[in-house]
């Protein structure tokens, strides 16, 4: 069976009504979930369908290589 992997962009201790709430947002293509207990936003990595980018890529702010 495989694990469940999730990357946190909030993380709050849960306070009550724990649950999971699909939002509109999207990061990598996969849908960003909300607890309305706690607020905290996760998405599954799993669920990515776009690449996310690797540390040569120069939008994420890297310096060029030296030749």
């Amino acid at each position: 069976m495989d694990a469940m992997v999730a990357r946190y962009l909030i993380s709050y201790p849960c306070q009550d009504a724990c649950g999971t709430v699909e939002t509109d947002e999207r990061v990598d293509g996969a849908p960003v979930y909300r607890c309305p207990g706690c607020d905290s936003e996760w998405f599954e990595l799993h669920e990515r369908t776009v690449a996310a980018p690797g540390p040569s890529d120069p939008q994420r702010g890297s310096a060029p290589t030296a030749p």
